[in-house]
């Protein structure tokens, strides 16, 4: 089949779009190869878009009439979308304009209730104040009012406040707990220098926050320009970040948090790497939130092996986790494995602390679906002399062994006692006996060593054991026959 130029041309549409018969396809293809004109034409499209294009164009309206009307409803149009641009903007002004006001309300009730805060703290050293109910109502308000006011924050406060260390958190209980400390410190006559800087740090902290709120609240309440201020989060969190450092190295050590020393990391490194027998090199370092843990709190992690938490204060390692595969081999006697179980807590804690090992049994706490998981479990229970170191609800030291290859399977530290580093420096003298305070009619019947919230050291008591943990007159000094409390990590 034989085709001219214009009718190659006319078939070019149902070419490219592959609608031809294949014997008209083949033609063309044939007519292609021997017309040069028609084949540039064809790859290059020239000439045939113009004419698409000619097609595809809608034909314009023909009377003036027609042009007036299309006219008018562009026109119409444009005045719709005009209409609704504004809708929607004023729709967004107005909604980031309310939400402006109800920060400006939740700043006045914080700002109302941090500022009464230092004068409140006075009852403390008040000795006609028996409790401190009224503190701790008002601390819970101006917590309540800060969740209040971070819900209004607009995007730009909500960015700083992703770049906070402490995100304009408190930790409301270990903040209340050192108040109640310093309150039974000072009206048993227990009041110190500590004691004193640190009473005196918590009011300059709240002081410095007044000040920064008073100019945000001025801002926050001068006209229409107030409306285009933003909070200045981060030197709000400097404030959460002194006051909670405070309270968690007063509660724990009873000491300021400048006189703390955190170790270097160099340091923490070594320690890691002298227990689990590693090149330092191969431990990786990674300080974690203060939010989720105590603060200088750092996740390890070795290579493949182990991981775990250190306190970068003590050097303590808080945690640790075995990553070992699980093997089929025979399972340890109980006699050895408790000998390699103390040589893993020797490594830990080192060889001046005397402890016992409580047996749990098999897979203590543990459920696991493959029969070749087992660990030997067991409590450790340090002691002083002939006293025994007593935790709350008992939770103590806990340490699981791989029953097959004496491979540390998970390791806690005791959380409500920092270390034992000191505790073989316990004055066990007792200068008060159980028969001397059970003459006062108090129901006490065991000796031990608590680590003190009251001294931040290890202090012998007599200990009521029909009483919770926390209830009051559960423990009294042995050398003072005063009231001792128990340290609680809350975390």
């Amino acid at each position: 089949m034989k085709l001219d130029h214009a009718v190659v041309k006319d078939l070019y549409p149902v070419y490219i779009e592959n609608e031809l018969s294949p014997e008209v396809k083949q033609a063309v293809e044939e007519h292609l190869q021997i017309c040069e004109g028609c084949r540039n034409s064809y790859e290059t499209g020239e000439g045939f878009f113009d004419q698409l294009k000619e097609i595809v164009e809608p034909e314009a309206p023909i009377s003036m009439d027609e042009k007036l009307l299309l006219k008018v409803k562009l026109n119409r149009l444009k005045w719709v979308a005009f209409l609704l641009i504004g809708i929607i903007l004023s729709m967004v002004i107005t909604d980031y304009k309310n939400d402006r006001e109800k920060l400006f309300l939740a700043l006045t009730d914080y700002y109302s209730t941090q500022r009464h805060l230092p004068d409140l703290f006075e009852v403390v050293k008040n000795e006609e104040y028996s409790d401190l109910d009224d503190v701790h109502a008002v601390v819970h308000q101006f917590f309540e009012n800060k969740i209040a006011l971070e819900e209004h924050f607009n995007f730009i406060e909500k960015r700083s406040l992703n770049n906070t260390t402490y995100y304009l958190s408190m930790n409301t209980s270990r903040f209340t707990n050192m108040l109640e400390v310093m309150k039974y410190r000072y009206d048993h006559g227990l009041w110190s220098e500590t004691d004193e800087a640190a009473y005196q740090q918590v009011q300059q902290y709240f002081n410095h926050l007044n000040q920064v709120m008073t100019e945000e609240y001025k801002e926050m309440h001068h006209g229409y320009s107030s409306y285009f201020e933003t909070l200045n989060v981060k030197e709000m969190d400097e404030f959460y970040e002194s006051i909670n450092e405070l309270s968690d190295s007063y509660t724990r050590f009873h000491k300021l948090s400048e006189q703390l020393h955190p170790l270097e990391k160099m340091e923490l490194n070594q320690k890691v790497a002298n227990i689990i027998e590693t090149d330092m090199k191969a431990i990786t370092l990674e300080k974690e939130s203060p939010l989720n843990e105590d603060p200088y709190t750092y996740n390890y992690r070795s290579k493949g092996d182990y991981s775990g938490l250190i306190d970068g204060i003590t050097g303590q390692i808080l945690e640790l986790h075995g990553n070992h595969e699980l093997t089929s081999g025979p399972i340890m006697s109980e006699e050895e494995a408790e000998e390699t179980a103390k040589d893993h807590l020797e490594k830990i804690y080192g060889d001046e602390v005397q402890f016992d090992l409580v047996s749990l049994g098999f897979n203590y706490n543990y459920s696991a679906n493959d029969s070749r998981f087992k660990v030997y479990s067991y409590r450790l229970v340090p002691y002083a002399g002939e006293y025994r170191l007593y935790s709350p609800f008992e939770r103590g030291t806990i340490l699981h062994l791989d029953a097959r290859t004496g491979d540390l399977n998970m390791f806690h530290h005791n959380p409500h006692v920092p270390n034992f580093d000191e505790l073989n420096q316990t004055e066990l003298d007792i200068e008060v006996s159980k028969k001397t305070l059970q003459e006062k009619g108090l129901n006490v019947s065991e000796t031990v060593i608590i680590y003190s919230a009251l001294s931040g050291e290890f202090e012998l008591v007599h200990m009521d054991s029909t009483l919770e943990d926390f209830e009051e007159g559960k423990y009294y000094s042995a050398e003072t026959g005063n009231e001792e409390w128990i340290y609680f990590n809350d975390r």
